[in-house]
């Protein structure tokens, strides 16, 4: 369980961040968030899995805008790096701060085009970000892509669908690695997709909304490193629609060369959230089948409610069927937001 003094601490420090941002006047744009989550998985069929895991995340999202329509921004993340081996509480030295995102975005003035330079994240799929719960988007997180050196251009077409292209490889400079927890500085020799010589590899994504319903459509092709034997070409197609108050989604992902290895590979993701008095509560169930290993099952529910302003309380249940291992997790998130 949590220690209910360090959570009050965090409230502390993020109202005070947000008193400093807010005595700040001009184009500065900030936002925060502050979680505290606790993991018990109390039933396993490998019994070392069963441990408590207590941890800390912050991120945090700034910007400047210039007058000509320009902008510089980050997102930083405070987060744990490496896995427990045991019950962990709050072991702050295995978390580690890094930069996510540095970026100039330009709007160059024609209906809403955006160009975008320096490390950010290509956009591809929407279950890892949209999936609802504590841990609905799990499996989900596999295919997002982050911390990506590049260039790319939002731009609308028409009213109603918007267009993301990128091109990228991986960002090896020093802003790969992190401060406390190291994670070393990313380099050609330590392989993985996109991880090449030049912006070798490119993401198209395109959505498209119509009342209530939005539908994305995403491709990914990234170029193959040093140690991965082809290339990752991906596709997805993913929807969430409102049907008075509750919210459905669904997506579904296909890689031909997953990973950098000649494995096919499927995820599948559908979800829900319904209001129950001042109780949000959602479920969701994703399936992951990579080629050569057991296929995984995830299922989880939640229930979130906003005690203050900005400051949420969640409750999960997990049940994950991974590597031919069943696991059964309780967990509690506390979260801040400004």
């Amino acid at each position: 369980m949590k220690h209910p003094f360090y959570t009050a601490g965090a409230v502390f420090f993020a109202s005070t961040f947000a008193a400093i941002a807010q005595d700040a006047e001009g184009p500065f744009t900030y936002e925060f968030s502050i979680e505290v989550q606790s993991d018990f998985n109390f039933d396993s069929d490998d019994p070392d899995a069963e441990i408590n895991d207590t941890f800390l995340t912050i991120e945090g999202a700034l910007g400047y805008a210039f007058n000509n329509g320009g902008s510089v921004n980050t997102s930083l993340v405070f987060e744990p790096l490496a896995d427990p081996t045991g019950d962990r509480f709050l072991d702050l030295g295995d978390h580690g701060l890094y930069v996510e995102e540095l970026f100039y975005a330009q709007d160059i003035g024609l209906g809403g085009v955006e160009l975008v330079l320096g490390k950010f994240n290509p956009v591809f799929g929407i279950a890892w970000d949209a999936a609802p719960g504590i841990y609905g988007v799990d499996f989900a997180e596999d295919y997002e892509i982050t911390e990506k050196l590049g260039a790319g251009v939002n731009f609308p077409v028409g009213e109603s669908i918007s267009v993301q292209l990128a091109a990228f490889t991986a960002d090896r400079t020093i802003l790969s690695d992190s401060l406390g927890e190291s994670r070393g500085q990313l380099s050609l020799g330590d392989g993985g997709v996109s991880n090449t010589s030049g912006p070798e590899s490119f993401t198209a994504s395109l959505t498209g909304e119509a009342g209530d319903l939005s539908v994305t459509t995403s491709f990914q092709y990234q170029a193959k490193g040093s140690t991965d034997t082809h290339d990752q070409i991906g596709v997805a197609l993913g929807a969430t629609q409102a049907i008075n108050d509750i919210e459905l989604l669904g997506e579904l992902v296909y890689f031909s060369d997953f990973d950098g290895t000649a494995n096919e590979a499927y995820y599948f993701t559908v979800g829900a959230s319904v209001p129950i008095g001042p109780v949000s509560v959602s479920a969701v169930y994703s399936m992951r089948d990579v080629e050569t290993m057991p296929t995984d099952n995830l299922f989880t529910v939640s229930g979130e409610i906003e005690l203050i302003d900005g400051f949420t309380a969640s409750l999960g249940y997990r049940f994950g069927d991974e590597g031919g291992v069943d696991t059964q997790t309780v967990g509690l998130l506390l979260a801040y937001g400004f």
